[in-house]
C-alpha cells in the first residue's frame, strides 16, 4: 500500500511541477505567479516526501518514515508513466491528423508538456536516487 501512495504523491508532485511550466509559458502578467506557485508546491512536496525516505529522516526521527525504495519506485512510475503518455500522445496527435484539427499551436502545446514532463522527471529521479543512496 505504501508503493501506492508513494507513487500517488510523487506523481502529483510532478504534475504540479509541469503545470506550472506550462502555466508560466502560456500566461502573461500576474498569471505567471500562479505557474509559479505549483512549481514550489509541487516541489516541497516531492522534495519532502523524499525527505521522509532518505538518509536524513533517520538523522532527524531515527527511522525512515517511508520505508520502500523511492529511487527504484520513481524508475517504475516513471517508466509506466512515459509509456501511457507516449501511447495517449501518438493516439490523440493520430485523431487530430485524422480530422484535421492538428494546429500549430497544438503542436508547440503537445511537444512542451512532452519535453518538461520528461526533464522533470528525469530530475526528481535524480533528486531521489541522490537522496536516498548511502
Amino acid at each position: 500500500m505504501i508503493e501506492f501512495i508513494s507513487i500517488i504523491v510523487l506523481t502529483f508532485a510532478l504534475a504540479l511541477v509541469v503545470m506550472g511550466v506550462i502555466t508560466m509559458w502560456l500566461e502573461q502578467g500576474r498569471n505567471r505567479l500562479t505557474g509559479i506557485a505549483l512549481i514550489v508546491v509541487g516541489v516541497l512536496a516531492g522534495a519532502g516526501y523524499a525527505f521522509l525516505g532518505s538518509r536524513f529522516a533517520l538523522r532527524f526521527f531515527d527511522r525512515l518514515i517511508v520505508a520502500v525504495d523511492l529511487p527504484g519506485l520513481m524508475a517504475t512510475a516513471f517508466t509506466y508513466t512515459t509509456g501511457v503518455l507516449s501511447g495517449s500522445a501518438l493516439a490523440v496527435g493520430l485523431f487530430l491528423w485524422a480530422t484535421g484539427r492538428f494546429r500549430h499551436q497544438t503542436e508547440r502545446t503537445s511537444a512542451a508538456f512532452i519535453i518538461v514532463g520528461i526533464l522533470v522527471a528525469l530530475v526528481a529521479t535524480v533528486f531521489a536516487i541522490a537522496l536516498s543512496g548511502p
